[in-house]
């Protein structure tokens, strides 16, 4: 009995370890697909705290003798929040993948531009330096301490840099000459998300009918998650609540 209890328990232990060895499903796309609509809107909730400027020690006669900080910018009329990721998680199977896809964010004003950007697996991304200053781009996986992607030197009139974006990340962006400046690429292996517009509204259109987990991530204020039940037509409407601990 005990000879058949250790094989069993062997089997099934090889079994756990095979299954986790194994890649997760790809994402399949169905050319047919008609679902659901998807919208809402991601607000802050509580009192807006005050961020401080940033000094500049370098190139202030473009940048100016300090730089607001521009991580968090909610509509006074509506609380709503832009540059949210929002995204559906869950999704195996669903409408196709955007053919292409170029995700620009440019060095202007000091500033990078897009600051929060979201881009499906196959997009390029595109660096550019639009100012009249010589700007360091450095891209890392996950966090600033991250291994790097991208690392180079941008100055007066460089022609725009190319990156293929061939797997889901986070890329953290950042210009080693002015540490004030950051922006975020969230690349995903399917096409169910968004970001934000400036009242903090987002759609997603195709969504197959199920049960998901809405994920809406925010630079300052971090990560929500919300459970739905996508029907099979028709529109799902949804409201977010971001908050500062």
């Amino acid at each position: 009995m005990t000879s058949k209890r250790s094989s069993l328990q062997m089997v099934l232990l090889l079994a756990l370890v095979w299954g986790l060895l194994l890649p997760a499903a790809a994402y399949e796309a169905n050319e047919d697909l008609k679902g659901a609509t998807v919208r809402g809107q991601v607000v802050y909730d509580g009192r807006l705290p005050k961020l401080k400027a940033s000094p500049v020690h370098r190139d202030s006669a473009v940048c100016g003798p300090s730089m607001p900080n521009e991580a968090l910018a909610v509509d006074p009329s509506n609380q709503g929040i832009a540059a949210v990721v929002v995204s559906i998680e869950g999704i195996d199977r669903g409408k196709p993948l955007p053919k292409e896809q170029t995700i620009v964010v440019r060095n202007l004003t000091c500033r990078f531009i897009e600051r929060t950007s979201a881009a499906t697996v196959g997009a390029s991304l595109e660096l550019r330096n639009d100012d009249p200053i010589l700007h360091n781009t450095h891209v890392r996986r996950e966090t600033k301490f991250g291994p790097t992607v991208i690392n180079v030197a941008q100055p007066v009139g460089v022609r725009a840099i190319l990156k293929s974006l061939h797997e889901p990340d986070f890329l953290d962006v950042r210009c080693d000459a002015h540490p004030f400046m950051r922006a975020s690429v969230h690349v995903f292996d399917h096409p169910y998300h968004t970001v934000t517009n400036s009242e903090g509204r987002f759609e997603l259109t195709d969504v197959p009918p199920g049960t998901y987990t809405i994920r809406a991530w925010h630079e300052l204020l971090g990560t929500n998650t919300t459970t739905v039940t996508v029907p099979a037509a028709g529109a799902l409407s949804v409201k977010i609540r971001l908050t500062r601990e």
